[in-house]
């Protein structure tokens, strides 16, 4: 099926003619994934008997590849962001990527294979419990799963990936040890969820296959899911990117089963989120008790037949695995999930609320982990992997709404090809805005490498951008870094901010940037884009994968917790034309040390030993760092001088 692998073009026209546009692009490839992959160039794996019934995976407790204990391959993407309302947190996404997170070669206009998730061999000959014997037809022996076409559904600014169109199509294979060949069992051609969800009411639709061939009841059964994908070829660069999504979930296979899909489990549908009203992320000291939520928010499912009951609680833990704060919000019913697509109601499991204040941090980085817990009464469910979620929440020197993983692209164009970006944060004290971090996705060839940009920080005017406070005297241009990562820029001066902000780009080019853009997320409130002397609020629900760095940790890419500022005196301070170092002589850490002088902006000036006296003469005058670092890199001395 030809398809433009465009997520979504919001038009909008002002005073004059001139127009701007808000493209929402496909990712060309997917960044965790290549992280893996560079990771884990080869996962050879040992031999191994084959697997034993039952066979299970809801992909509730891990991401990135499908666990090697279950999976052969390691095409298909573990996640708990591309999915609507899965049975349990988690899928497997089969899609246009493979296994080093690159579009498929091949890829055209006629659908091709795309992704493969294939089990291990299992015994399906023979039980093992509570007593030897073989498998035959007569034991109800079915192969179940969940499946959901991709691209979410509703609103298309409130899309998730990209759907399947007809054409494309996911298929299931059983394979048949007697002929050494694939067999299609079941099959569906792409259509999106907005059909799924209006013939059933639900978001993801059962399928149950019962095996009653005796070709299949052998010692080296094994099954695989195949999707086929296709994307029409475009000119400009960036547009053609990930499509023909599948989402997976819940792949069960066992004897004395039915065909209804009932099953004894409570379980959450969603990760779970932020403690914080607005942000992933803030830095330490700009955190309030009044930046934390007042409640939570939890979805809570019933896959069996009746009601049950179920307990919830979260604890809080420190960095040191203290516990600093909890809730108990009892027992309550849940109703069963089908046939109304119910979910738990109760509010002391689905809106507890967020009591406990966060200690005083003394530390420039903290990380609290908040785990939630749901069990059927006492003694849990069948499958306990799926009855806890937990979000780290990060305290440092930055700014985040979004959580790392990009599930589109975003990119602006206008037709006098100028136009800028900028992105909102509430600072409650000030500080010295250092640096910004970005997340470029990769496209095609690179082809949104070239396009220029200048840094722009500006002041906020009536709850919109206002005065610019900061613009870069030198373009910028989009970057990658070798695991496909944020790319940090660093600010040619340290601007002092307070209140609100923004940080963006003024943007040189027609072409489309394709900037992450998080889905899970939402803080369309914060981001807009100027065209022919307005500013417009952007009405795409997501989050700009941009994140504004505050302080000389920033900078350095080092941590101030971790140096020793009593190892090293430096004296005169002011100084003019040497820079004295007083110290231990007789530490050997010390002795075989590096000093490296970076100036206020981060730009490496000077690299020697360690001696007892600097040549500064070449400095201008100014503020500068100087850094030691022992001879395995590790930083040991971080302090300031003053060249007159």
């Amino acid at each position: 099926m030809r398809k433009i692998a465009i997520g979504i073009t919001l038009l909008l026209t002002f005073v004059g003619g001139a127009v701007a546009q808000e493209v929402l692009l496909p990712i060309y490839g997917n960044p965790v994934v290549e992280r893996l992959a560079k990771r884990h160039r080869s996962r050879a794996k040992s031999a191994q008997q084959p697997l034993t019934l039952p066979f299970f995976d809801d992909f509730s407790n891990y991401g990135g590849y499908p666990d090697s204990n279950r999976w052969a391959d390691n095409q298909a993407f573990v996640n708990a962001d591309y999915a609507v309302f899965p049975p349990t947190v988690g899928v497997a996404t089969l899609d246009a990527i493979d296994a080093c997170g690159n579009l498929h070669r091949g890829i055209g206009q006629t659908p091709t294979p795309g992704d493969t998730l294939t089990s291990l061999p299992i015994r399906l000959d023979s039980l093992f419990s509570p007593y030897a014997r073989a498998l035959t037809a007569a034991d109800s022996i079915y192969f179940s799963f969940y499946f959901q076409p991709g691209g979410g559904y509703g609103n298309m600014w409130e899309r998730v990936g990209v759907a399947p169109e007809a054409g494309d199509s996911l298929i299931l294979e059983f394979f048949n040890s007697v002929s050494g060949v694939w067999d299609k069992v079941w099959s569906t051609d792409g259509f999106s969820l907005d059909t799924l969800h209006a013939r059933d009411g639900g978001f993801f639709r059962y399928v149950a296959i019962p095996i009653i061939q005796d070709v299949y009841l052998k010692s080296g059964f094994k099954f695989r899911f195949r999707n086929y994908v296709s994307v029409n070829n475009v000119t400009k660069p960036g547009l053609s990117g990930n499509c023909d999504m599948w989402n997976i979930d819940y792949v069960y296979l066992d004897y004395s089963r039915t065909h209804a899909p009932t099953f004894r489990d409570i379980a959450f549908v969603n990760k779970a989120t932020s403690m914080l009203k607005q942000y992933t992320a803030m830095p330490t000291r700009q955190f309030r008790n009044s930046c934390l939520k007042d409640s939570l928010q939890n979805t809570i499912t019933n896959l069996y037949s009746q009601q049950l009951v179920s307990r919830y609680e979260y604890k809080i833990y420190d960095g040191n695995n203290s516990v600093i704060g909890s809730y108990t919000g009892g027992s309550e019913n849940v109703p069963a999930y089908l046939p109304n697509h119910q979910y738990q109601s109760a509010a002391v499991h689905a809106r507890p609320p967020l009591n406990d204040t966060l200690p005083t941090m003394t530390n420039p980085r903290n990380v609290f982990r908040i785990v939630h817990v749901v069990t059927e009464g006492y003694t849990g469910d069948n499958h306990p992997q799926n009855d806890t979620v937990v979000f780290e929440q990060v305290f440092d020197n930055y700014f985040a709404y979004d959580d790392g993983i990009p599930e589109n692209g975003y990119g602006l164009s206008t037709d006098n090809s100028r136009c800028s970006l900028a992105y909102g944060f509430n600072l409650s004290t000030s500080d010295s805005l250092t640096a910004i971090d970005m997340y470029f996705n990769r496209t095609y060839n690179n082809g949104n490498a070239g396009i220029p940009f200048y840094l722009c920080v500006w002041n906020d005017n009536g709850g919109k951008p206002g005065s610019v406070l900061y613009k870069s005297s030198q373009y910028a241009y989009p970057r990658f870094d070798s695991l496909n990562q944020y790319c940090r820029y660093t600010l040619e001066r340290p601007v002092v901010v307070n209140g609100k902000i923004y940080i963006g780009f003024e943007q040189h080019s027609s072409n489309y940037i394709n900037l992450g853009f998080d889905r899970s997320n939402n803080s369309a409130d914060n981001i807009y884009y100027y065209t022919s002397g307005y500013w417009q609020r952007s009405i795409l629900a997501g989050s700009l994968m941009m994140r504004p760095y505050f302080g000389q940790s920033a900078v350095l890419g080092i941590s101030e917790a971790q140096l020793s500022q009593n190892a090293v005196n430096l004296y005169p301070n002011p100084c003019k034309d040497f820079l004295r170092l007083d110290y231990d002589e007789t530490d050997v850490t010390l002795s075989s040390s590096t000093i490296e002088v970076y100036d206020m902006c981060g730009k490496l000036l000077k690299r020697q030993a360690v001696e007892k006296q600097m040549n500064v003469s070449d400095l201008r005058s100014g503020v500068y760092l100087l850094r030691i670092t022992a001879d395995d890199g590790q930083p040991i001395v971080n302090k300031k001088f003053i060249v007159k």
